[in-house]
Formats: C-alpha cells, structure tokens, sequence
C-alpha cells in the first residue's frame, strides 16, 4: 500500500474507522469523526479509488467496509458478500434487536419477537419480511415462526466487532454449540 494514501490524519481515521467498524454507512461515519458529510465522502471515495475501502448499497444506505490488504498482519480479512449484508442488518436498531432476541432461542413467533423489540407490529412485519427477502431469517416451520438461517455467521460477527455481550455469547454457545473463528 502506498503510505501516502494514508497520509493525511483525517484519511487515516476514516480507513482505521473503517476497518473498526464495518458496515456503517455515510453519516453514521461523519457523526462519529466529528466530520462534514461532505469531507467525509471525498476521503471514503480516494480511499475507495485506492482499494483501500469498498461499499455496498443497502436499500438507501451506502455502507463501508475494508478490503483487506496484504502484508498487513493486524488487518481482518476481508468481508464477503454475505458477511456485508448481515453486517448491514445488524448496523440497524430495529434488526439488531430482532437477530440479538433469536440468537438466544432456536425461533420465535412474530408475537414473541414483538413482546422484546418495542416497536408496532406493522414495523416488525415490515423487518421481519426484509430480513427474510434478504436470507438472514427462516421460517421455523414446527412453531410457525422466524428463526436466524446462519447463526453461525451471525455470532462471528457479532463477536468479531464487538456487538454482543458475554452473557449473550454464553447463551449462543448453549442454544447453538460452538462458533468461534477457525
């Protein structure tokens, strides 16, 4: 990687804020840096232009996400598509809850999810079809309710960026068996 790309303290921020923290998109990264919408997007793009960063459309957001880079001992690996659009989901309040509540139970109906997540159930109907359209939920046919298609996955990546708490990834280990990185 050229070491100039990175030279500029608000370009070197934005790229390890990136890399922190996958799946944010435009205005989540400027609130958090303190910076204009405006200066934050003509970074992210060089970075982009210099294959330091790549993004993904989710419905009206672009979300950012690292490539990694080679040579790099400390970066991650980079992300695949499917990875990018869990991420992109549990970026989200109303979607992290409702993956957060069934990583802790094998499924759940429509009603339970709504008894944990505070919202109407007109707005949980709408979530629950998009992550459904979107593969991260199942139908639980035995119980007519949703269960998460790929726990697995799900937890790594909750766990990998810091998203779960120890008492949830306990409770995973018990509903789903084992899941760390291989």
């Amino acid at each position: 990687m050229d070491e100039g790309v990175l030279a500029v303290k608000t370009r070197r921020d934005l790229y390890q804020y990136v890399r922190s923290n996958p799946g944010f998109h435009l205005r989540e990264i400027s609130r958090a840096l303190n910076l204009s919408i405006t200066l934050a997007d003509y970074h992210l793009r060089f970075l982009e232009k210099n294959d330091l960063v790549s993004w993904t459309m989710d419905g009206e957001y672009k979300r950012y996400y690292p490539r990694s880079q080679p040579g790099d001992a400390d970066a991650r690996p980079a992300l695949t598509e499917d990875q990018k659009r869990i991420l992109a989901y549990l970026r989200q309040p109303v979607p992290f809850r409702v993956l957060a509540y069934l990583m802790e139970r094998e499924a759940a109906t429509h009603k339970e999810i709504l008894e944990h997540v505070p919202v109407s159930p007109s707005t949980l109907s709408h979530h629950l079809k998009k992550m459904q359209y979107a593969g991260l939920l199942s139908r639980a046919e035995e119980r007519g309710g949703y269960r998460v298609a790929s726990p697995t996955m799900v937890a790594r990546l909750m766990t990998t960026y810091d998203l779960a708490t120890p008492d949830q990834i306990d409770t995973w280990i018990r509903v789903w068996g084992e899941f760390r990185m291989p």
